[in-house]
C-alpha cells in the first residue's frame, strides 16, 4: 500500500528522526519503504564517535541474510559502485545507472539480483562532523514498472535518509537531543525563504541585500546546523521545530 497523502508522508518521515532505539527505526524504515512501493530497504551509517575520529558503522536492513553475510564476508563494500558514489556525490544513484563497470562489478549487481535486488535507487547524506549514510530502496523486479516506481519517489529519499541519519546519530553517540542553534534574525530570515524555495538572486530581492550577502548568511546556517546543503539545513530545522 502506498501513501497518497503528501502530509502524512511528511509526518510519518518526520517522525522517524524521534526514534531513540536502533531496532525501531529498522522497523519503521522498512514500513516507510513498503508503503513506497519498495520491497526492502538498507541503512548503513558510519559515525565519528570521538575527537580521536575513532568510527562506529551501523547498519539496518531488511535485505536478505544470506546476502548480507555474503557482502560482508567477500568485503563487497570495496566493490560496490553504490558505496563509491555516495562517498562523492549526494545525487541520487538509481542501480541502472551503476550496473556495468568491470567483470566482478557485473557479477556482483548479477549475484545481488539473484536475492531479489533487481532494481532500486540509493540516497546519501554527510555532516560536516565526519559522520556519512546511505540509504538503498530495492524492488525484486526491473523493467519499465521498477524504473517508474522509483522515478515517483526520488523526491521523498534525500528527506527519509537525512530523518533516518539524525536518529541514528543520536542513538550511536548518546547524545541528548540536539538544541536549537542561536539564529540572528537574518539568518532566521534567510532561512524561512530557503524553505519556500527561493533562489539565492529570489532572497537578495525579497531582503534588499546583495546576492554575496545571501551566500554569507547560508553558509553561515550550514555551520550552524551542521549540514552540507540547503536542502538537508531546510530539513534538520524542520526536525528541530524551527519552520
Amino acid at each position: 500500500m502506498e501513501i497518497t497523502d503528501n502530509h502524512e508522508l511528511i509526518s510519518t518521515v518526520l517522525e522517524i528522526g524521534a526514534f531513540e532505539d536502533a531496532d525501531m527505526l529498522r522497523l519503521a524504515l522498512v514500513r516507510l519503504g513498503r508503503k513506497l512501493g519498495f520491497d526492502s530497504m538498507l541503512y548503513g551509517g558510519r559515525f565519528a564517535i570521538d575527537s580521536d575520529r575513532n568510527i562506529e558503522q551501523r547498519v539496518e536492513s531488511n535485505y536478505h541474510p544470506r546476502w548480507r553475510a555474503t557482502y560482508d564476508h567477500e568485503n563487497y563494500i570495496a566493490l560496490d559502485p553504490v558505496v563509491a558514489h555516495a562517498m562523492r556525490s549526494l545525487v541520487p544513484l538509481v542501480w541502472s545507472d551503476a550496473v556495468g563497470g568491470s567483470p566482478q562489478q557485473q557479477g556482483f549487481w548479477e549475484e545481488a539480483a539473484s536475492y531479489g535486488l533487481k532494481a532500486g535507487v540509493s540516497f546519501s547524506v554527510q555532516t560536516r562532523e565526519g559522520d556519512f549514510g546511505i540509504l538503498s530502496l530495492a524492488l525484486d523486479k526491473k523493467g519499465r514498472d521498477a524504473q517508474g516506481q522509483i522515478a515517483a519517489n526520488l523526491m521523498w529519499g534525500p528527506l527519509i535518509i537525512t530523518m533516518a541519519h539524525e536518529a541514528m546519530r543520536r542513538i550511536v553517540k548518546g547524545a541528548h537531543p540536539q538544541l536549537r542553534p542561536r539564529l540572528t534574525r537574518r539568518e532566521a530570515e534567510v532561512l524561512g525563504w530557503l524553505a519556500a524555495g527561493k533562489s539565492t538572486l529570489e532572497i537578495s530581492v525579497l531582503l534588499s541585500i546583495s546576492e554575496h550577502g545571501v551566500v554569507y548568511h547560508v553558509r553561515s546556517l550550514l555551520k550552524k546546523f551542521a549540514t552540507r546543503t540547503r536542502g538537508q539545513t531546510v530539513i534538520k530545522a524542520m526536525s528541530l521545530g524551527m519552520l
